[in-house]
């Protein structure tokens, strides 16, 4: 009988026991010695028995498509394959061209009726060791990751096998750098890409290669398959967090056997912080990580070969309700950009007019703006101080206000339950006691409010202080640069609506929390009104320090 003798190692398995040579010298045996013909052969070395898309399978079916086998030796039918429903699949394909599988060490013919019961039994036995197996594996590798023992860092790290310390790569750094500085100040995805392209900067593949002490492929498509950098390449080291010193294990998740993949979510992920050492500043990648999500949002793209536009996307005529168009003009000193409405630019003046706004007159009302909430901040910050002044007298009496809290909690929920008891034995004036039990559950309400606020008063003013300390430093240093970034811009404006009369214009600046939650308007560059509101109650606040009794007013 003309035979094809078939072996296969996994992974996970004993290699001295199981290894290819030996597997091949007892089925080779088996097949002689029971006077067969051995007319080929073929093997798959570590890959998996749970599917069977493998090279040495593929082998096999070309040889029984052409009729030149009889039958296929193998060690064991684990070998052939461990699940059970494609394994049993691929026996029945085998039968219907009339060849048989011969098992050599379990004496099984899968043309041997005898034999099915057997064969069924070891496919459930097979298909469960390697699924129990899949598991451990999972097992151990979850626990890795929650160690945070890391394998493969990302591009700009180094592994020590021997240290097992992660160290950065100074080359592969600094064009982590220049990816995060170049996105910041403008280019775009593809053209930061091309930048590195030009520059010959080694991709993450590359440097990989370089590592395995490989050569880099000669086929045009290789090169730019993998070798050469991309957008989507730029994109995800920009998203990466390593680069701040954070390691995130169990992004995704693959079964193999199952054929799935998926993506897991925030909770089910491992996070180590100051894990790795910071190649860029937690300010640079924040953001970046905003002007990520404001471009994606607002469909910002530059142009060939052009960076973006600083305040494109941010501008929305209140007239239209479209937004505005960026366009730069060469002067013989340099460049001037204006913006104008998008309806005007594509439809003309019949349909709206132009809102023509330049650039630098942009930068100068947001300068305003940004000294406008430095000086705020700054009087939030004397008001705290005199707050915690007035706190500290009377935290020692804390104690005692809130137990005189509580015991008031304690009158009115009693209060609450005689006047339920009365709503219900006087219908008649049910509404009088709808009044009475509205008040006495807004007080309570107010003196839970209240305990809260005692107990945690220093902690929230300390608090507001390094939040407001950290964003005049932020506002400092913005204004340093002289030029606002557009990283900056992002991170600061929420919109600017532009609205034209008469050939004027008046501008209205939304700043985002927690740099101002207001509107600003300005006409000709000139500020007409502020409506703004502040994060933090100051007035409650200052009533609570200053009440030496509480009085709750009550209604007969």
């Amino acid at each position: 009988m003309k035979v094809w003798l078939y072996y296969r190692l996994s992974r996970d398995e004993d290699e001295e026991l199981n290894s290819l040579s030996n597997q091949r010298k007892i089925i080779y045996n088996y097949a002689v010695g029971n006077g067969h013909e051995v007319v080929g052969e073929s093997f798959d070395d570590n890959v998996s028995g749970m599917h069977f898309n493998r090279a040495g399978i593929d082998k096999i079916y070309e040889a029984v498509e052409i009729g030149s086998i009889e039958a296929i030796v193998v060690k064991d039918l684990s070998r052939l394959g461990r699940h059970r429903t494609q394994t049993a699949l691929f026996i029945d394909y085998l039968r219907e061209h009339n060849v048989r599988v011969l098992s050599a060490t379990e004496n099984i013919d899968t043309f041997n009726e005898n034999d099915d019961l057997i064969i069924g039994f070891k496919g459930l036995v097979n298909d469960f060791y390697a699924r129990d197996g899949s598991r451990r594996v999972r097992t151990g590798y979850r626990q890795k990751q929650k160690e945070g023992i890391v394998t493969i860092p990302s591009f700009g790290y180094f592994k020590d096998k021997n240290t097992r310390k992660v160290v950065v790569v100074k080359e592969a750094a600094e064009t982590v750098r220049m990816i995060f500085s170049a996105y910041t100040s403008g280019h775009g995805l593809k053209a930061i890409a091309k930048m590195l392209n030009e520059q010959k900067r080694e991709t993450p593949g590359q440097i990989q290669l370089k590592v395995l002490r490989k050569h880099l492929p000669n086929t045009q498509d290789g090169i730019l398959k993998k070798y050469l950098w991309d957008g989507r390449m730029v994109g995800r080291i920009l998203q990466d967090e390593s680069y701040i010193g954070t390691l995130i294990c169990h992004k995704s998740e693959r079964n193999k056997i199952n054929k799935t993949f998926r993506f897991t979510e925030p909770d089910e992920q491992f996070r180590h912080e100051n894990y790795f050492p910071p190649i860029v500043s937690r300010e640079l990648w924040e953001q970046t990580q905003t002007l990520l999500r404001q471009r994606r949002e607002r469909n910002i793209r530059a142009g060939s070969n052009q960076s973006i536009l600083r305040y494109s996307g941010l501008l929305r005529c209140q007239d239209c309700g479209r937004t505005f168009v960026g366009k730069r003009i060469r002067l013989k000193s340099g460049e001037r950009v204006e913006y104008r409405c998008d309806t005007y630019h594509r439809y003309g003046k019949e349909y709206c007019t132009s809102h023509t706004v330049e650039e630098s007159a942009l930068d100068e009302l947001i300068c305003k703006e940004l000294l406008a909430t430095k000086r705020m901040y700054q009087a939030n910050w004397d008001a705290m101080d005199k707050l915690i002044e007035r706190w500290r007298p009377k935290a020692a009496s804390a104690v005692a206000q809130i137990k005189k809290l509580k015991e008031r909690i304690d009158v009115l929920e009693e209060e609450l339950e005689v006047i339920l008891m009365e709503r219900i034995r006087d219908k008649s004036n049910a509404e009088r006691y709808e009044r009475m039990i509205h008040k006495r559950e807004t007080e309570i309400a107010s003196a839970k409010k209240q305990i809260e606020d005692l107990q945690n008063m220093e902690a929230a003013l300390r608090d507001r202080q390094t939040r407001l300390k950290r964003d005049i430093s932020l506002i400092d240093d913005i204004l340093k640069e002289g030029r606002m970034s557009e990283a900056h811009l992002r991170m600061l404006v929420d919109k600017i609506h532009v609205h034209e009369e008469d050939g004027k214009l008046s501008l209205e600046i939304c700043l985002k929390a927690p740099f101002r939650d207001h509107v600003d308007i300005y006409e000709n560059g000139q500020q007409i009104e502020s409506l703004a509101s502040l994060d933090y109650d100051f007035d409650r606040l200052a009533n609570i320090l200053m009440e030496d009794e509480i009085e709750v007013e009550m209604e007969a």
